[in-house]
């Protein structure tokens, strides 16, 4: 073999290898591990202080307040000149299920959700997330993610300590994203986001082993990338997650 063809062999081999040496695992803990849903837009005045405050929810240690945050970005502020990159229909049809099983006669930006409960002011929010992280947790989780250049293929197994039958949900988010925002209520704001949501599986039946691969998409940066495992009970209760960052 010549210099130039074994160059290119180990050059296909480095390509082809994950950017991450080993799998990468997160468990649950014992107690349930609350995510915080939060539907923002880049074009709604009043939702960077939201943001911010998610972001700063997501820099607290597990041993303070044990939760998975996220930020979806919805699309309904879109017509007043700025469209939100992020932004997705199915997060706003997201939102108006919630609205739906929390009795709310609209929906709204910024807008919380604790467990798939609706949330309003930040020191209740926080109660909430405590008494989540009181509460002994039905199913056992563990995650395993693998990334590489072209594709994140993940797995997770369960323990269902329960009597009813489950649903997970995977979610990939990214972190570290800006915006120069030119036009609409934000006009002239550099926005920092962080946990956007960037992918959100379809409810799966949840059983012990279960798979589910996403494609890496171009604009995504791997090293920002994290994902979170949202298992409920098949009529919509908020049972348990588990979240791994790369």
């Amino acid at each position: 073999m010549t210099t130039t063809i074994r160059l290119l062999a180990l050059c296909a081999v480095l390509s082809a290898s994950p950017l991450n040496a080993e799998t990468l695992r997160a468990s649950s803990g014992p107690n349930v591990t609350p995510v915080v849903e939060l539907y923002t837009s880049e074009g709604c005045s009043s939702c960077p202080p939201a943001d911010d405050w998610l972001a700063q929810l997501a820099q607290l240690p597990a041993s303070s307040l044990d939760v998975a945050p996220l930020a979806f970005h919805v699309d309904y502020w879109d017509y007043i000149g700025w469209k939100d990159r992020f932004a997705d229909p199915r997060f706003t049809l997201r939102q108006r299920q919630l609205a739906r099983s929390n009795r709310q006669s609209t929906i709204y930006t910024p807008g919380f959700y604790v467990a798939g409960k609706e949330g309003k002011g930040s020191s209740r929010m926080i109660e909430n997330i405590r008494t989540a992280n009181n509460t002994e947790a039905q199913v056992d989780l563990e995650l395993e993610a693998d990334l590489n250049q072209q594709q994140l293929a993940l797995r997770l197994n369960s323990v269902n300590r329960s009597d009813r039958s489950l649903q997970v949900e995977f979610v990939v988010f990214e972190n570290n994203l800006h915006s120069q925002v030119t036009r609409g209520e934000n006009t002239g704001r550099e926005l920092l986001h962080q946990r956007v949501v960037r992918h959100l599986s379809k409810p799966m039946p949840l059983f012990p082993g279960i798979e589910h691969r996403v494609d890496v998409k171009t604009d995504w940066k791997p090293t920002d990338l994290g994902v979170v495992a949202l298992v409920r009970s098949a009529d919509n209760q908020f049972l348990q997650s588990v979240q791994l960052a790369f």
